[in-house]
Order: C-alpha cells, then structure tokens, then sequence
C-alpha cells in the first residue's frame, strides 16, 4: 500500500512558516520610545515654554524650548539628551544663559502618578527646578499656563484662617471668601486677583469692594494695606493691618 506523506508536508510547511514569523519578528523594528517634544507645554511654577524638537541643524540630541511670563516673553533653555530620560541643561543656542536649571545640571524626565515632569538636579541644592508638562486643550499655551498660575494660587490660598485679634474666621473657598464672627454671623464675597504687569499680583479684590494685599507665612496669612498710585496704574503694600493663623 502506498504510504501517505500529507503530515509529514503539512508539518514541514508549519514549520517553515513559523521560522518566517520568528525570522520576521527578529527583523522588525524597535517601537520608538523617543518622547517627542515638539509643540509640548511645559510650566515651572512661574513661567510656561514650548518645546521645540528639530529647530538645531546637525544637533538632534538638543532640544531647545521657549516661552516666558504674561508680561514678556524670552526665557529660553536647552536639553542635550544623553539617555532615553536623561538631559544635560544648555543655554539657548548663541545664548549665555539658561531660564532654567545651571548650565551643566542634570535633567531627569520622570513620571508622577499620570503626570510628566522634568526634574533638574542640582549637586548640593536640595530645591530643584521643575518642569510640567501640560495640554493646552483649545486654548494656546500663554491662556492655559495662565489658569495654571490662577489655578496654583488659589490652591495655596485656600483653607480656613483665624484672625485671633478680633475673633474673625476667613474660609477662602475658590473664588470666595467666607468670613465668620465670633457670633456665627457670615459674610461671602467673591475676589479675584489684581493683575500688575500683566502677573497676577498678591492683591486680593472683593466684591464688597475691598482691597488687601496678603503674604501667606508659615503661620498663616499677613494682610496689609495697599496703595493706589495713579501714575504707575498699580499698587504698593502699605501698614500690616492682621496676622491670620492657619487652622489645621
């Protein structure tokens, strides 16, 4: 009888098919893990810049990044990566400066829970220099790193204060502040910030139509007066007028 070689063709065939796949597999691609930063946001606490990836001719390894303040632009600095998360901070091209970091120091991209930060570390200076990155949504990046600067002094702002001298109780809630005697009587009033230069300033203006500048410190919040001079369309501190203390 003659003898069949079907499996035996089929096992071959398998065979030679996975050796294909494998052969292929070995040859693919590495995934890019690169980040890109071209067109990133990134906010430092004070200023905001935009990344930029491919500006450097014959140096793709730097990545420079622009940016400034409401009131003016021109803060610039420079990443020469020498790892996938590892930077070294440079000047601006042609520049002598570097708006963030020391020339020199090491950058470390890092994550913290969902969000992306840039950590620059300093050698014997335990502050460090941090970058977050952040999505602009619809808006352009100098509008949404504006809401962040609102967005972080509300959140230093908030919380309960006691002025002990007249028996005062401050909730500062959002935009809104709760002020309460020592009779449980209750008044709110909407604020927002004086802006000078363009900044969100230190001075808080109500609704009620009053005007003090605060100083938050590790006890609480210091409240002064303030001064309008016309000329210079803004305000200057004046005389302390109550030391709040923070309730915990």
């Amino acid at each position: 009888m003659k003898k069949s070689f079907k499996p035996l063709r089929l096992f071959a065939a398998l065979s030679f098919g996975l050796m294909l796949l494998f052969t292929a597999c070995n040859n693919a691609p590495e995934p890019d893990t690169t980040f890109h930063f071209d067109g990133t946001c990134w906010f430092d606490g004070y200023e905001y810049f935009v990344g930029h990836s491919d500006t450097v001719t014959n140096n793709p390894d730097l990545y420079i990044f622009r940016g400034g303040t409401l009131h003016e632009g021109g803060a610039a600095f420079a990443l020469l990566q020498v790892s996938a998360d590892t930077f070294i901070i440079q000047p601006f091209p042609l520049e002598e400066w570097t708006a963030v970091g020391v020339e020199g120091d090491t950058a470390v991209m890092e994550q913290l829970g969902d969000q992306t930060i840039i950590v620059c570390h300093r050698p014997n200076d335990p502050e460090s220099d941090t970058l977050w990155l952040y999505d602009p949504g619809n808006l352009s990046p100098m509008a949404a790193y504006e809401q962040l600067l609102l967005q972080r002094k509300l959140e230093a702002l908030s919380g309960t204060y006691l002025d002990p001298q007249k028996k005062l109780t401050y909730q500062f809630v959002d935009t809104l502040l709760v002020r309460t005697n020592d009779k449980g009587v209750a008044d709110t009033a909407s604020f927002h910030f004086f802006y000078s230069f363009e900044m969100p300033s230190q001075i808080l203006q109500f609704s009620t139509g009053e005007q003090f500048w605060y100083e938050l410190t590790p006890k609480g919040m210091d409240l002064y007066d303030i001064k309008y001079w016309k000329h210079e369309e803004d305000f200057s501190r004046e005389s302390l007028i109550a030391q709040l203390e923070k309730q915990r």
